[in-house]
C-alpha cells in the first residue's frame, strides 16, 4: 500500500519570527541647543538599525552633565538654570544593544524671580510642566474652575497646595533642588519646579 506523502519541511502553518533589530545608533533633534535661563525647549530622538534605518524605539533616557546650568526631564524637556554650558545624553538600550548621544546646551543670562503655573482649566494639566526660578524666588499656581492641588514629594520643598479652584496661590522656594510635584486628584498630572 502506498501512502502519499505531503511536501517537506512542514512548519504547521507558522512563520518563523523575523530577527531582533539591532540598534546601530540614535540620532537626537538638534546637536546643539541655546537658551536663556528660565526657558524651556524640548529634546527627541530617532533610532536607527545598523542598515541607518529608521526604527520605532521608545524608553530613552535624557541626564544633564550639570544640574546647576540645564536639567531635563524624563520626556526630554531641557531647562535653563544658569549661564553657562552643559552637555545633555540621550541613552537607548534596544535588544540588549545601549547608544548614547550627546547635545551641547548653551544658557545665558539669568532666572527669573517669579513664575506663574497655570493647572489645566479643561485639562488634567500644569503649564509648563517644568519651570525654574531663581533661590528665593516665587512660583504662583493659578486655578480655574476644575479642581486641583500641589503636593510636592521632594524633600526640602514648600508646603503644599490643597484642592483650589478659582484662586491663585504662591509658595517660595528658598532652597536648590528639583522639586517634583503631583495632583492628587488626577493620575498622571505632574509638575517640577527647578531651583539652582
Amino acid at each position: 500500500m502506498l501512502v502519499a506523502c505531503g511536501g517537506g519541511g512542514d512548519d504547521n502553518g507558522t512563520t518563523p519570527p523575523p530577527p531582533p533589530v539591532t540598534l546601530g545608533s540614535i540620532v537626537p533633534s538638534v546637536s546643539t541647543l541655546n537658551i536663556g535661563a528660565g526657558q524651556t525647549s524640548t529634546i527627541s530622538a530617532t533610532a536607527r538599525d545598523a542598515n541607518n534605518a529608521t526604527i520605532s524605539a521608545s524608553g530613552y533616557t535624557f541626564t544633564s552633565s550639570n544640574n546647576a546650568i540645564a536639567v531635563v526631564s524624563t520626556g526630554g524637556q531641557v531647562v535653563g538654570l544658569g549661564a553657562g554650558t552643559a552637555t545633555i545624553t540621550v541613552s537607548l538600550t534596544l535588544n540588549g544593544v545601549t547608544k548614547t548621544a550627546t547635545v551641547a546646551v548653551t544658557v545665558t543670562g539669568t532666572l527669573p524671580t517669579t513664575v506663574t503655573v497655570a493647572a489645566g482649566a479643561n485639562s488634567d494639566d500644569f503649564t509648563p510642566a517644568l519651570a525654574a526660578v531663581a533661590r528665593n524666588g516665587t512660583v504662583t499656581w493659578t486655578f480655574g474652575a476644575r479642581q486641583h492641588n500641589v503636593q510636592f514629594s521632594s524633600s526640602g520643598a514648600p508646603a503644599g497646595i490643597g484642592n483650589s479652584a478659582n484662586t491663585s496661590v504662591s509658595r517660595t522656594f528658598p532652597t536648590g533642588g528639583v522639586f517634583a510635584y503631583t495632583c492628587t486628584l488626577h493620575a498622571n498630572q505632574n509638575g517640577t519646579i527647578a531651583v539652582p
